[in-house]
């Protein structure tokens, strides 16, 4: 009890003291009237403040940042530091035992922009009865667009579908969006913003920067996410979720003449921000790195020196000294589920394919994994399930299946065929396929083996968005989850049979017809 006294008679003395507030915002009290006094700034720092619970009581151990510099809130829910010349914003790592604050606009809060001559800078959480031990992340990849009818498109078919997604889960859900939120279409950014909030997603949804985020011609690469930054807050971060440690930063490292003028990777100051950031994180938690482009793939994935001399493989090493890692990315446009070793240790990066599908053109991505999103099951320090949930579809389509023999043509006159186009031949897309998937073939209900990853391009997609609609090479996308079969009998009653690697079955009987196409939703295929 005299320990209580004593705490909350210090708490008295600090909101009482002359030039010195607290409240439920990091604003200065309303002093109108009295002559203004000069803030009294602790001493060894520039950027001080509080962390407190809605009843005015300290939350220590609170992980406080300006992007290059991470402490922690004191028993009297203090932090305080020198500002980086360089930083822009104050943030906190939201704690696993407070709930995600929302703005008025519809998004996270947890940090405020600082400004020169300010020094305080107070935040107020509201505390949980308990952690969450279980929540779903719904991973959303490049809503890129390039016109307000994009926008749209995003509202009345992704944001309603995790919406609804969200509703009957039956767990809390949370959002990151990975990125390329605009198509270099940096005036669209409130059309995107108003999209991607809260009332429209249903859920707090979290953002990454992309490269098409950055504006150009720019100074530099600070110059480049300044627009960006003004709608979504800091490029690194990090927060919690039960017993879940989320860390976003920007891993491009833009040029800022041109669009294409990027490389990949961190700099030395964002790496050494997240060493400091993850030394307040215990080896038992999970860690998921969402970051936009790949780890996977080097120098594929965008500039010439990736996974090279950008501490991508510290990173990784660092990344492997948890319980349970994952890496989050976006950027291929294709859904790709790759598997990086270090420490030892598997580290699964879940590439995720687009809400944008082909930039808009269809509602297929490159390689023909369908518009859709990332659901990630997450329970105590692991992933009890994840699967790429297709638009205006139920999550148990996950395959889409097709006669080799067939020429596809889009409904016009293209012409294409898979590699397998034998006449007793299928081939099978399954976009979230991974190595410990089986997948059988069932001939007129009799099991008649199992089916065979290959890579190729999806000669259905391939077919509308180069032959139809004319478009480049870049809609033209090879992939690894494709998986074909030999027959016995071409003219036996075919299912497919897919059973993932946590024991979820998914089955499909329906052929894509050649003369379809992805310009618009189907049913079944």
């Amino acid at each position: 009890m005299k320990r209580l006294f004593i705490q909350l008679l210090t708490i008295c003395i600090v909101c009482t003291a002359p030039g010195i507030w607290y409240g439920c915002s990091a604003e200065p009290a309303d002093n109108t009237g009295d002559e203004e006094q000069p803030e009294t700034v602790p001493e060894d720092c520039d950027t001080y403040g509080y962390i407190l619970d809605t009843g005015g009581n300290p939350v220590p151990d609170v992980v406080v940042t300006d992007g290059y510099t991470c402490v922690q809130t004191d028993g009297d829910g203090m932090y305080s530091f020198y500002r980086n010349s360089e930083a822009d914003f104050v943030s906190y790592s939201i704690p696993s035992q407070c709930e995600v604050g929302m703005s008025e606009k519809g998004i996270p809060s947890f940090y405020s922009r600082l400004e020169e001559g300010k020094y305080r800078y107070d935040f107020t959480v509201t505390m949980m009865d308990a952690p969450e031990s279980r929540f779903n992340l719904l991973a959303i990849g490049d809503p890129q667009i390039t016109e307000n009818a994009h926008a749209a498109r995003f509202k009345d078919e992704t944001a309603a579908d995790i919406r609804q997604y969200a509703a009957g889960s039956g767990v809390p859900c949370y959002g990151i969006i990975l990125g390329d939120f605009v198509g270099n279409k940096w005036e669209l950014y409130s059309n995107i913003f108003n999209a991607t909030g809260e009332e429209q997603l249903g859920i707090p949804a979290f953002a990454c920067i992309g490269n098409h985020d950055h504006e150009y011609p720019a100074d530099n690469d600070r110059a480049a996410r300044a627009k960006y930054e003004s709608w979504y807050g800091p490029s690194n971060y990090s927060f919690n979720r039960g017993d879940a440690h989320i860390i976003v930063m920007d891993d491009i490292m833009h040029g800022c003449k041109t669009s294409s003028e990027y490389d990949a990777g961190f700099t030395a100051a964002q790496f050494e921000w997240l060493k400091q950031d993850l030394s307040y994180v215990d080896k038992d938690r999970m860690v998921i790195l969402c970051v936009h482009i790949p780890f996977r793939g080097g120098s594929e994935s965008g500039g010439s020196n990736v996974n090279k001399d950008k501490y991508y493989n510290e990173v990784l090493e660092m990344l492997s000294g948890y319980e349970t890692s994952t890496i989050m990315s976006a950027h291929t446009h294709s859904n790709i589920n790759y598997i990086h070793t270090a420490g030892g240790k598997e580290i699964f990066e879940h590439i995720t394919g687009t809400t944008c599908g082909a930039w808009w053109k269809s509602t297929v991505c490159t390689e023909g994994t369908p518009i859709g999103f990332g659901i990630y099951e997450i329970n105590g320090n692991r992933m009890e399930d994840w699967k790429f949930k297709a638009v205006r579809h139920d999550e148990n389509f996950q395959i889409r299946l097709y006669r080799g023999s067939d020429v596809f043509t889009g409904g016009d006159t293209g012409r294409k065929q898979f590699d397998k186009n034998g006449e007793n031949q299928i081939v099978a897309n399954i976009w979230n396929w991974d190595p410990k998937w089986k997948v059988e073939v069932y001939e007129n209900g009799t099991l008649s083996g199992e089916m065979t990853p290959y890579r190729d391009t999806d000669a259905w997609a391939t077919a509308y968005h180069i032959d139809v609609m004319g478009l480049g090479s870049n809609y033209n996308k090879n992939t690894d989850h494709l998986l074909y079969f030999d027959l016995k009998d071409p003219s036996a009653e075919v299912k497919v049979v897919a059973t993932d690697r946590f024991g979820n079955i998914y089955e499909q009987s329906v052929f894509t017809d050649p003369d379809s196409n992805p310009g618009r939703f189907h049913e079944n295929y």
